[in-house]
Parts: C-alpha cells; structure tokens; sequence
C-alpha cells in the first residue's frame, strides 16, 4: 500500500530548468580549458591573462543576471527556498571562475623575473602623461615584495 503523497515542489524553469543549469554547468566546465592551456608551457602572458579577466567578466555578468532574476521573482510571484537555494548554490558556482582568475594572476606574478616586473612597471609609469610619486613608491613596493617572496622566513 502506498503512503501518503510527499509535497512536490512547483517547477520553476526561469531558475532552475534544464537549460539553465546545463548552460551554467558546461560554462564552468569549459572555463577551466584556456586556464589550463595557460598552463601548459608553465607561463602565462598579459594576453592569456586579459582573456581570463575577459571571461571571468562575462561568468560574473550572468551570475549576477541570475541572482536579480530570483530576487525580481521573488518580489513579484514569490520564490521557494529550495530554488532560492539553488539560484545560490549556481551563483557560487559561477564565482569559482573569478577564483582561477585570481591564481593564474598571482601565479603571473610571482613567477615574473625581475626584469620583467621592472618592463612592466616601468611600462605602466610611462603610459601615464606624468607619474605620480605614490605610483613610483607603488612599483618600488611591488619590487620589494617579489624579492621579499622568496625568503623562506617570510614564506613560514
């Protein structure tokens, strides 16, 4: 003999259809392709890293698409906690892409030679009309902390 009926939850395919969960799904997926092709010869370079950050933007726009279509629905027709909790759960899902971003772009930069860092800043402090002191006392800065990376009493 069956038991009574659970409850069921009413379908809501604006936030949690299959169309959306699997465009988020394979859109996360296919985001860790070019971070590992940034990879594979151990370098990232300013283009491979503009390409993430591009990305990166365009995985935030839709998770923050996603959250005001929940927060329009539930001010408007209401919204469960189960598709609330899901609307969230592929936000978050969607903000990891931000954190491989982050990686490769600490991984940039601690892995620059010297010489590279100091092309780099010096690139920046002349594409400015006139350099700032703060912006000198920045590069310098970021000059000490690459040599200070690599002190083993620092690092523990």
């Amino acid at each position: 003999m069956l038991g009574p009926r659970s409850p069921c939850f009413v379908a809501n395919p604006d936030v949690s259809g299959i169309g959306v969960r699997t465009a988020i799904y394979a859109q996360n997926l296919l985001s860790f392709g070019p971070a590992l092709l940034a990879l594979k010869d151990r370098k990232v370079t300013p283009t491979e890293l503009e390409t993430l950050e591009t990305q990166s933007t365009t995985i935030l726009i839709t998770a923050f698409a996603i959250l005001l279509s929940a927060i329009i629905q539930a001010r408007t027709s209401g919204i469960s906690n189960y598709h609330t909790s899901l609307v969230l759960n592929l936000s978050w899902m969607n903000n990891t892409n931000l954190f491989i971003y982050l990686l490769l772009y600490v991984y940039r930069r601690v892995n620059l030679s010297e010489a590279e860092l100091a092309d780099e800043v010096a690139g920046r402090l002349n594409a400015a009309s006139s350099p700032k002191p703060s912006l000198r006392r920045r590069a310098r800065w970021i000059l000490e902390a690459k040599k200070a990376s690599f002190n083993p009493v620092i690092i523990i």
